[in-house]
């Protein structure tokens, strides 16, 4: 039994159900059983960890379109990249000129005071195919020496964790009706405190300058499909995508009766990868307690 691409699955699938008309219903059992799993499971194979720019006088920040559920968040002051200005520009000229590209992308988007502007290629030290007023700033005229960055306008696989010359600064979180209530609501600075509102980070204070946010954070599981035939929970665990399969094709088969078995097998593949991931999170050293200052 060969179970680790989307083909060989909807093979399965329909050996277990010995039907051969079934080629446009499998894909929806298989979907229907993701949507199960996403639901279910929170284990290390679905964690994910992506970064976005924090940007001055910015409080809201879109979540991942793949998240589910918030393990850590933390910020630092790193970028992509920085650099200045090399001479003045105007708020329409479309090439700039910066005193060094070193690290910066092939295309991107930069932060110059409060204007985004993305741009397509780089020449030498400059810039070009600049769109100014990117993401809803206004176009504005910029002095030389004026501080450049890089920046993510979306979650961006990556990490803060790496970076040895920076302070992380994890925070905490308020419920959504307190953020309003204390200062972090109105007063621009340095971000101590998040909430989550309609698909949106929101930060407290509103950070007052450029830094990059770190997430950790539990993603739906990858979707299989003919373009995309595997994924890592398909891979490890076949028999939890093809027990959901089958429970949901039960009832298309108006087969009842079995709908009962798969629903067993596939609530035990869930408690028994669940289990499994709790242990070895918590194994090697022995459990101990710590304050901020190091272990008691």
């Amino acid at each position: 039994m060969a179970l680790s691409t989307f083909s060989e699955l909807k093979t399965e699938i329909a050996d277990y159900c010995d039907r051969s008309d079934l080629t446009s219903q499998i894909p929806t059992f298989i979907k229907l059983t993701e949507a199960r799993i996403n639901r279910s499971l929170r284990v290390r194979l679905m964690e994910s960890v992506k970064v976005i720019s924090l940007v001055s006088s910015s409080k809201r920040y879109p979540l991942p379109s793949d998240y589910l559920q918030l393990k850590t968040i933390q910020y630092d002051a790193s970028s992509i990249a920085d650099t200045t200005l090399n001479g003045d520009i105007t708020d329409s000229v479309t090439d700039i000129i910066l005193t060094s590209a070193t690290g910066f992308t092939a295309t991107g988007t930069i932060l110059i005071g409060t204007e985004q502007i993305t741009y397509t290629g780089i020449s030498t030290e400059t810039l070009t195919g600049c769109t100014r007023a990117a993401n809803s700033t206004t176009a504005a005229a910029h002095t030389d020496t004026t501080s450049v960055i890089e920046i993510y306008t979306t979650f961006t696989a990556g990490t803060i964790s790496d970076n040895v010359n920076k302070i992380i600064h994890p925070l905490n979180y308020v419920t959504p009706q307190l953020l309003p209530r204390i200062n972090a609501g109105s007063i621009t600075g340095i971000p101590e405190a998040y909430t989550m509102r309609a698909g949106y980070i929101l930060m407290g204070p509103v950070p007052s300058s450029s830094y990059t946010m770190e997430i950790d954070y539990y993603a739906k599981v990858a979707a299989l499909s003919d373009a995309a035939p595997t994924n890592t929970m398909l891979t490890n665990n076949p028999d939890i995508y093809l027990y959901g399969a089958l429970l949901e094709a039960e009832p298309f088969l108006m087969n009842d009766a079995r709908a009962q078995t798969w629903s067993q097998a596939f609530f035990k593949a869930i408690q028994d990868i669940q289990l499994q991931d709790d242990k070895d999170s918590h194994s090697g050293n022995a459990m101990r307690i710590m304050n901020t200052g190091g272990y008691y």
